[in-house]
């Protein structure tokens, strides 16, 4: 209703006090029907971001000599779209303990539409040992949103990626191959593949050919015929290396320092490098030292115990506190979390946080260690 001014005397009194019945009169005449708060921005959002997805193992194979590859169905929503090269976050209940880990996706996008993601899992660490030899089929998982920025981009990236990968490194590339073949990506893809020996191989290269993918498999520990023997030095890069080319790197520390050293060699341009980071682990401390660690996670408040050389969230999920994460190398902020008292360390390479996030004493646990009595107020998830 539009009220407008008028120049007679007393007419703008006289109408104001007739307002309420004209309401009242346009509000019968409304018809009743509901009011959309359901837009098709909102329904988009939800399918994009679903949260947490509950999902289940429906296969599980063998995957080279230390591995196995898990295929994961979803049991309630969808999982959503994602990009070649992202990670997701596998959480359950492992004994006492509540643990969650990051997995890069070995399936392709289109593979994740149809309702289907997969992953290849090390025999390595606790959480590895309970999805290969524990967790059944048909087990229930709670699976996070895709994650992480290693992906390939038009507008960042060259056309042509000389991708890197260490053992299960090769993980994000195996997305990406997949992804170039279904056509939901489009650039050229070296992939130079460093293993100890032919049995570890995590892929069958002929699944994988096509005239934008190439593979070259390097054997540290055995020669063979139609394989590189060595390591991925100088005279490996420099056959593949131009100026149309980004570099991509998946795989432990030791090589991504080995590999950065031989790259410095040939004067590549530094901006032109993209690794995927790392978990982080316990770190080396003089003296061990055990600290009480209380947490607020709205109205509840939990006590235990955690050592100076492990990560908050390690000592978290030890104890069964539902405190999931993503990243566990502190870039991904999704464990944002506030300090209420205490001291603690974290790493310069793996402090991502805002520099408000300094300000006000805000954390991430997945790469914070206690460095005295910690008190810390962390969100609420729902698993």
């Amino acid at each position: 209703m539009i009220f407008k001014r008028s120049d007679i005397p007393g007419e703008d009194i006289k109408r104001a006090m007739s307002m309420a019945d004209k309401r009242r009169q346009l509000i019968e005449e409304t018809p009743a029907t509901p009011l959309v708060y359901d837009y098709g921005v909102n329904r988009l959002a939800r399918s994009l971001h679903p949260g947490i997805v509950k999902a289940k193992i429906s296969n599980k194979e063998q995957c080279g000599s230390d591995s196995c590859r898990i295929t994961l169905s979803a049991v309630q929503g969808k999982f959503p779209y994602f990009r070649a090269g992202q990670f997701i976050t596998l959480s359950s209940k492992v004994n006492d303990s509540f643990i969650s880990r990051p997995y890069s996706i070995a399936s392709s996008p289109k593979e994740a539409l149809e309702g289907k993601i997969a992953i290849i899992v090390q025999k390595k660490g606790i959480f590895a040992d309970y999805l290969i030899n524990e967790a059944a089929i048909g087990t229930e998982l709670s699976v996070g949103e895709p994650s992480g920025d290693f992906y390939h981009d038009d507008l960042r990236d060259q056309n042509h990626i000389l991708a890197i990968a260490g053992g299960s490194g090769i993980t994000p590339f195996i997305s990406m191959m997949k992804a170039i073949k279904e056509g939901s990506e489009d650039f050229r893809l070296t992939l130079v593949y460093g293993i100890r020996k032919k049995e570890m191989m995590l892929i069958d290269p002929d699944e994988y050919k096509d005239e934008r993918i190439r593979i070259i498999t390097v054997l540290s520990d055995e020669e063979r015929e139609g394989y590189r023997h060595g390591f991925i030095n100088t005279e490996i890069l420099k056959e593949f290396l131009d100026d149309k080319t980004n570099v991509f790197m998946c795989g432990p520390d030791a090589m991504y320092n080995f590999v950065s050293k031989q790259l410095d060699e040939l004067g590549f341009d530094k901006t032109r490098i993209r690794k995927e980071r790392n978990s982080v682990g316990d770190r080396k401390v003089e003296e061990s030292k055990t600290y009480k660690l209380t947490v607020h996670i709205r109205d509840e408040v939990y006590e235990l115990e955690a050592k100076n050389e492990e990560t908050i969230i390690t000592a978290m999920e030890r104890a069964g506190i539902p405190a999931l994460v993503r990243c566990r190398n502190g870039s991904c902020g999704f464990c944002h979390s506030r300090v209420i008292k205490g001291d603690y360390f974290i790493s310069r390479e793996n402090d991502f946080r805002r520099s408000a996030d300094k300000k006000f004493n805000y954390i991430h646990p997945c790469s914070t260690y206690p460095e005295s009595d910690l008190e810390i107020e962390i969100p609420i998830f729902n698993v």
